[in-house]
């Protein structure tokens, strides 16, 4: 058993004690969480145990595995018909493109990989104790955030290369008037799901930051 998972079945704490162990597990800012840190203490807070928070988790990574094989199927559809009309440019922007395009693939696959570890993870952990499964997505915690960032740099490798490909089938006004709205989509978007998803939440109003 690896040296990180024996702490976690050590003795048995009350729900009371598993909050007090979230709340204590970071060192920086008191109000510094993330999601599933929320999930799961709000879980004991109101009922004593864990249940619909742990739900919560493994439907939000099924979602994210889910997609990873939804974009890499148009990615891997895209690398066949972009084939086709590559060898008819000389200019290497198109190479480029479709090499984004490849990396977009590979990037999904990984991500889809990604998901299915947390998910499998989650998934087992529902029959354990609840100290288990605190301590154990404490401890991974920061693992469990990745798939979020493994999500933006895919979009941004499927989305880049189309933005570059469309010039094939657009004239310049139409491809500009698209490249503006990915840019802008992009920089609303990105922002966006870093500050509800990939960072630490930071609301001291919450649940997991009232006092007891």
């Amino acid at each position: 058993m690896p040296e990180n998972l024996s702490i976690i079945i050590d003795s048995s704490m009350s729900s009371d004690d598993l909050k007090d162990y979230i709340k204590g597990s970071l060192s920086k800012c008191d109000c510094d969480y993330a999601y599933s840190d929320m999930l799961i203490y709000n879980d004991l807070d109101k009922n004593g145990k864990i249940g619909d928070g742990l739900d919560s988790l493994i439907s939000i990574y099924d979602k994210l595995f889910n997609f990873g094989l939804f974009l890499s199927g148009y990615q891997f559809i895209g690398l066949i018909l972009d084939k086709s009309f590559l060898d008819n440019y000389v200019n290497d922007i198109y190479p480029f493109a479709y090499f984004m395009l490849m990396m977009g693939f590979i990037v999904s696959l990984f991500g889809a990989l990604l998901s299915f570890c947390m998910l499998e993870f989650l998934t087992y952990s529902k029959n354990e104790t609840d100290e288990y499964i605190v301590k154990g997505i404490v401890t991974y915690r920061n693992y469990l955030q990745i798939p979020h960032y493994v999500l933006e740099l895919n979009t941004f490798c499927f989305a880049f290369p189309i933005n570059i490909i469309i010039y094939n089938n657009l004239s310049m006004i139409y491809g500009i008037i698209f490249n503006a709205t990915s840019v802008l989509l992009v920089c609303v978007g990105f922002p966006l799901h870093k500050k509800l998803v990939g960072s630490r939440q930071t609301f001291c109003t919450a649940r997991i930051n009232k006092k007891d």
